[in-house]
């Protein structure tokens, strides 16, 4: 196998399956409303209700968070016995969190970012780093805190690795 099949098997899942932002508690959706920008409604709920979800909801729904879609990439990977991590991405200056997944691959680091309905400029591109450094220090030298939170991540808890960054 291939860095892009690899990357292909991935994206099969979660954009030719047309997975939306938000996420799903005791089986009602919740979705942000951009129309009129930020959806201060959707911030609260996710703030109070959301709880990380199974994943086979997640792909059962085609809903999820950046956290949720992670989840699906892990799972993914994990059954091809694939090396992976899940970061959080803080910018303190702006206030905003974000987790990311790369997986390790012919020695090298990968970020693909698959984050349902994504405006990130890098969205549905994979990123190639020769090594776990050199991902973490384009980021510092971004401003952005990154850190491993793999283990930190529990079903159906609430993100707390994440919500007391933004707390």
């Amino acid at each position: 196998m291939t860095i892009n099949e690899i990357c292909n098997i991935l994206k099969k899942e979660l954009l030719d399956n047309n997975y939306k932002y938000g996420f799903t508690v005791n089986g009602t959706k919740y979705m942000p409303n951009i129309n009129n920008g930020f959806d201060e409604e959707y911030y609260n709920l996710s703030m109070t209700i959301y709880v990380v979800q199974k994943t086979v909801t997640t792909m059962k729904e085609k809903i999820g968070t950046c956290v949720d879609s992670c989840m699906v990439m892990r799972y993914i990977l994990n059954k091809h016995n694939i090396s992976n991590k899940i970061w959080l991405l803080h910018n303190k200056q702006r206030n905003k969190v974000h987790t990311i997944l790369t997986f390790n691959f012919d020695n090298k680091v990968v970020y693909l970012e698959l984050t349902p309905q994504s405006t990130k400029p890098n969205y549905g591109k994979e990123i190639i780093y020769n090594n776990e450094e050199d991902l973490l220090l384009e980021y510092k030298n971004n401003g952005i805190e990154i850190e491993n939170v793999t283990d930190s991540i529990v079903v159906g808890e609430q993100p707390h690795f994440l919500l007391e960054k933004i707390s």
